[in-house]
């Protein structure tokens, strides 16, 4: 007698001694969340044919239970596991198929196979075994090798799920760790670029994120004259590939907001850290806004966001993109220059990503299509139109999973936005100070931090609001002098396409190396009647380099490297090399 699985024929076949002793193996890597023994049920009416295949299953090692009707094997099922079901299709009541297709879903996950047993052809059986979930068909009466045989492809099946089942749990463990490693990753770094934002509270916000990580990015900070300047930023893609670009950026932009430099200076340094940090297909696109501190005008510029909106008494104004994103090009076109509008009290001023208007509801529609338009021109004057947005957003995202990152940013024209001048009172800020401090060997590899250097000695009350200028710049000048004095590496590593990867990969080799040297840094405080001045000068143990090398930094911003230079050349009044650039001092005013 032949015997038939699924749609293909397995002849009898002779089994080795090893292969024979493998099928006891069906009680071990097939029975995973077996209780007790491995055991066999069989689920057959004729009680002559069930003996039958009881007696030659036993023979094999197999522990065996009989029942006469599926309804009855479910009720063993529901309070005993068992490693193997043998079922008749040929079943008085719930037939054989049906009772394969209710153990299968009361196994789950758990991979427990059936093989259906047929009295007559098996051909006319094999729809309904293959439907019904059915691991195998066999012609009864079985012969005991083809039993024996088919034991051994159910033993080796069993072991290829247990071994998929424990590879999915440990996915699962692993997925589980890195998601919360990512939500760890996303608070800190979130902290970091949202924490020196100021006026929030003021501020209407919406942000909701696509992935743990947000590839839009908002920030806030007050010029020096008590103005306030707003960066809403939208990089390619979202989660942490998107994410990455965040930080560089709020470092510059805050420490250059701080320093008065206008939108234009900030433009072109956020434009050139992006160009050099990002892959070519990555950029973002951004819209920047400063308004005066008197709040009578606003300065904006768009580049590739979706309009931005001011409402005003006479109605409704477009600040549409005029500009190409951050991150493109070396440089950014002329043509790109920021605008200028008037404000007046009660202005409303809406900014957004092209997450907002391009949701999609369930039709498939985008928002800009189905309701956006109509909430737009609704919006009176003085009033927001944030909670309608987000009520309208809500309705028409519902039972859709989001696609894309989405911020919704407005801006109430109110004095409370507004900084104002600092001014000091504490009789410390009114005494100049100067500080010195050596790093060698080891120490070298500690970063200095100016809060830490000044406050324990009382010395950063002058300096209030712009401690993180001041820390862009020594940082700037300490990681030069080490990289490039101490160390001795090299600016060209970082071309191509690994090339960072490659450059702070040597710097770690060297340091873990134990390079001698060291690295000398002189501040000085000098207050005056309308600001103050600090001088930062660094000097290293190294060669020094070439001074015309150092001019040449800031003319080819292609390059992935020089752009240390060139922030400080923005921020800082004067930099100067000398002894062979092996020292540099620069002059901060205010």
């Amino acid at each position: 007698m032949q015997a038939y699985r699924a749609s293909a024929i397995v002849p009898e076949t002779t089994l080795s001694v090893a292969e024979t002793a493998t099928v006891a193996r069906l009680a071990q890597p097939c029975l995973v969340h077996r209780v007790g023994h491995g055991k066999a049920i069989i689920v057959e009416s004729v009680q002559a044919q069930a003996e039958d295949l009881a007696d030659k299953l036993r023979g094999l090692g197999l522990e065996v239970v009989i029942v006469t009707s599926g309804e009855e094997a479910l009720a063993q099922y529901a309070h005993e596991r068992f490693g193997i079901f043998f079922v008749n299709i040929d079943l008085p009541g719930m037939d054989g198929c049906e009772t394969t297709r209710r153990l299968k879903r009361l196994s789950g996950d758990r991979f427990v196979p059936v093989i259906l047993l047929a009295r007559q052809s098996v051909d006319q059986c094999l729809t309904c075994c293959a439907e019904a979930g059915g691991d195998d068909l066999l012609s009864t009466p079985v012969s005991a090798r083809i039993l024996e045989a088919r034991l051994l492809v159910m033993s080796r099946i069993c072991a290829l799920q247990a071994s998929i089942s424990d590879r999915k749990v440990l996915l699962s463990e692993m997925l589980e760790r890195e998601r919360i490693e990512h939500a760890l990753a996303e608070r800190v770094l979130s902290r970091a670029v949202e924490d020196r934002n100021v006026v929030m509270d003021r501020l209407g916000i919406a942000q909701r994120s696509a992935a743990i990580f947000s590839g839009d990015i908002l920030l806030t900070q007050h010029l020096p004259d008590g103005g306030l300047r707003i960066l809403l930023g939208d990089f390619t893609g979202h989660g942490l590939a998107a994410a990455v670009g965040a930080l560089p950026v709020a470092d510059a932009f805050h420490a250059m907001t701080r320093k008065g430099a206008s939108d234009g200076l900030v433009l072109a340094e956020l434009n050139r850290k992006l160009y050099q940090l990002l892959p070519a297909d990555r950029f973002m696109a951004a819209c920047l806004v400063t308004m005066s501190a008197d709040g009578e005008t606003l300065h904006w510029w768009n580049g590739g966001m979706p309009s931005g909106w001011l409402r005003t008494a006479d109605g409704l104004l477009e600040l549409e993109a005029h500009a190409l994103s951050l991150g493109i090009l070396p440089e950014l076109p002329a043509r790109g220059t920021p605008r200028q509008i008037a404000l007046a009290p009660g202005d409303h001023l809406l900014l957004m990503t092209d997450g907002l208007i391009e949701a999609h509801d369930a039709q498939g529609r985008m928002f800009m299509d189905a309701g956006f338009d109509a909430l737009l021109h609704a919006w009176s004057h003085g009033e927001s139109i944030l909670p309608a947005l987000r009520a309208a957003l809500d309705a028409h995202g519902s039972g859709v999973s989001q696609s894309d990152d989405i911020s919704v940013l407005e801006v109430p024209l109110h004095r409370a936005l507004f900084g104002t001048t600092a001014s000091d009172p504490d009789p410390r800020a009114l005494s100049g100070w100067t500080i010195d401090l050596t790093l060698e060997d080891e120490r070298l590899r500690v970063q200095p931090m100016l809060e830490s250097l000044l406050e324990p000695l009382g010395f950063a009350s002058g300096l209030r609001g712009r401690e993180g200028t001041l820390q862009t710049i020594l940082t700037e000048l300490y990681n030069n002098a080490l990289e490039h004095g101490v160390l001795g590496l090299d600016s060209s590593l970082k071309a191509g396409r690994n090339g960072f990867d490659a450059y702070y990969g040597e710097r770690e080799r060297r340091l873990d190396d134990g390079y001698p040297g060291a690295v000398a840094i002189r501040i000085v405080y000098e207050p005056s009647a309308r600001g103050g001045c600090v001088r930062i000068r660094v000097s290293d143990s190294g060669k020094g380099f070439c001074e015309a090398d150092i001019s040449a930094l800031s003319l080819d911003s292609t390059q992935p490297w020089g752009r240390g230079v060139q922030l400080l050349r923005q921020l800082c009044e004067s930099v100067v090399f000398e002894r062979n650039g092996s020292q540099a001092e620069v002059v901060y005013r205010w």
